[in-house]
């Protein structure tokens, strides 16, 4: 802990050590659901700039019975992708009310009121919590995201193969 924190009342002995605890389990916790956000995030962005690309195929399609099939088949993956996007918004939200909480508690209250620790630890442990929902949300997006991004593959390789006749 900081010397700062350190010099305020524990609120039992060894509340340090478990306030470092918590604060090196919560970056652990951001850091790998930041990992999982990016590759979620950019697992869609690649899907819909595939679909831009590919708008050629989609007329193409369009035209036949078995395209109108393929073009439907579509609409389960883009459900799956705006459902990742979801996920993503969703764990953005409660990390930043955690935060934005967090921060107004630290703004607020004097540093060297004498039961200061208690609150600050309470405080954490919602941080912490938060942090935790938001892993949670991110590893289920990422999980939407590869299933998603796979059956948008299948998706694209099987409507290229049909509209070009292959």
């Amino acid at each position: 802990m900081t010397p700062t924190l350190s010099r305020r009342t524990p609120v039992s002995p060894g509340d340090d050590e478990a306030a470092f605890a918590t604060v090196t389990e919560m970056f652990a916790m951001t850091q790998r659901s930041n990992h999982a956000t990016a590759f979620a995030g950019w697992t869609v962005t690649t899907s819909a700039m595939g679909l831009v690309l590919q708008w050629r195929t989609i007329e193409a399609l369009y035209g036949s019975t078995p395209g109108r099939a393929l073009l439907a088949a579509l609409l389960p993956v883009a459900v799956g992708l705006a459902y990742v996007l979801l996920l993503l918004a969703r764990a953005h939200a409660v990390t930043a009310g955690a935060q934005e909480d967090f921060h107004r508690f630290i703004a607020i209250t004097p540093p060297d009121m004498p039961e200061f620790a208690a609150p600050a630890f309470r405080q954490l442990r919602l941080l912490t919590a938060a942090t935790r929902h938001r892993s949670i949300l991110t590893r289920k997006a990422l999980a939407w995201a590869y299933v998603s991004g796979a059956a948008f593959l299948a998706w694209s390789a099987a409507a290229t193969a049909a509209a070009f006749g292959h």
